[in-house]
C-alpha cells in the first residue's frame, strides 16, 4: 500500500495506512468528504446553460457554420453572445446574438465587458486618479 502524507494543512507527517491523515490529525477523518464544494465566483443560476447538451450541440453548429474569428480572422473557438445575457434565457439563446471567435479576442471582450473584473467598490479608482 502505497504511503501518503497528512491532508492537513501544514502537516507532512505520514497519513495512516488507508486513511487521509496522521495519528495527531485522525479527529478530523470523521470530516472527511462532508465539506461542501468551494463555489467559483460567479457561478450563478445561468451557467447551467453553458453545460447542457444543446449548449454543446448548437455551439458545434454554429461554429461549424461560421469558422472564423469575427475581428481577426483566425479560428473561432468561442461562440460569443454580442450583448451580454446576464442570465436572460431568451437572450442566451438568440443566434442573432452570437458571433464567433478566436479565443483571445473572446477574453479581450469580456474583460472590457465585466470592467476587468474589478470589484464595484474599485471601478472607479483609476479615472479618480487621473482627475488629480
Amino acid at each position: 500500500m502505497n504511503t501518503t502524507v497528512c491532508h492537513r494543512h501544514g502537516c507532512y507527517r505520514t497519513a495512516v495506512p488507508g486513511l487521509h491523515y496522521c495519528n495527531e490529525h485522525q479527529a478530523l477523518e470523521a470530516e472527511w468528504g462532508k465539506r461542501k464544494p468551494v463555489q467559483r465566483r460567479g457561478s450563478s443560476a445561468w451557467h447551467q446553460f453553458y453545460n447542457s447538451a444543446r449548449w454543446r450541440r448548437e455551439k458545434a453548429e454554429f461554429l461549424a457554420r461560421y469558422p472564423m474569428c469575427a475581428i481577426c480572422g483566425a479560428k473561432a473557438t468561442v461562440v460569443d453572445h454580442i450583448v451580454p445575457h446576464r442570465g436572460n434565457e431568451e437572450l442566451f439563446w438568440n443566434r442573432d446574438n452570437w458571433q464567433s471567435l478566436c479565443a483571445l479576442h473572446h477574453g479581450a471582450k469580456t474583460m472590457h465587458e465585466n470592467n476587468y473584473f474589478r470589484r464595484k467598490k474599485d471601478a472607479g479608482k483609476d479615472s479618480d486618479a487621473q482627475r488629480g
